[in-house]
């Protein structure tokens, strides 16, 4: 003969449902803020994986002992740098060139013919490159100034050497990874500002 259960005690099987509906949202939280907080780690580890970081190097030697002042933009970071913008000032004003820069700093003369070497050899001759609208990779460097030293501009090449090391000659780049993420800084610092995108400078370094 079976035994048949009386039902539930109209009390109980609420208190039983509520503790199962409880339990089954309690669940869907869980794992809701679980796929969450891994997607998030996810992100941060792709971004990480992409992060450039922009530096500005600075010699007076090269490695076989000649004196050229030389400056350089390293990614030392582990992604790609998009480079929307670039800009150099001297004492406090935005320049536009190599030029305005040996106008203002060392006598440099831009009416005067070129090549420099010949028509003014107090300044000599100096080798340029293009930083802004490039993309730099990781360990990359992009050289976009060298001046050699002659025996006749040493007054101008020791001049902008000082100016370079007392802060009067600094640089700014604004760039972005892969994935849009932009930053815009001093070449200064282990933190560059974050910028949502690169603003056009009102006098872009040429």
């Amino acid at each position: 003969m079976t035994d048949i259960q009386p039902p539930l005690e109209p009390h109980r099987r609420h208190w039983v449902e509520y503790v199962a509906t409880a339990a089954a949202l309690l669940i869907s939280a869980v794992s809701l803020w679980v796929a969450i907080r891994t997607e998030d780690a996810n992100n941060k580890m792709v971004a990480a994986a992409s992060w450039p970081y922009l530096q500005v190097s600075t010699n007076d030697t090269t490695p076989d002992g000649q004196s050229v002042l030389s400056f350089d933009v390293v990614n030392a970071g582990v992604g790609p740098a998009m480079v929307e913008t670039f800009e150099v000032w001297l004492d406090g004003k935005p320049v536009h060139s190599a030029e305005e820069a040996l106008a203002r700093c060392c006598g440099y003369d831009p009416k005067k013919p070129h090549p420099v070497v010949t028509h003014q050899p107090n300044i000599g001759s100096w080798t340029q490159g293009t930083i802004a609208n490039t993309v730099i990779r990781a360990g990359e460097s992009r050289t976009f100034f060298k001046y050699p030293q002659t025996a006749a501009n040493v007054a101008a090449w020791t001049t902008l050497r000082n100016a370079v090391s007392t802060g009067r000659l600094v640089a700014r780049a604004c760039y972005c990874s892969v994935f849009e993420e932009c930053w815009q800084g001093v070449f200064t610092g282990l933190h560059p500002k974050r910028v949502d995108r690169c603003p056009v400078p009102a006098v872009p370094y040429n």
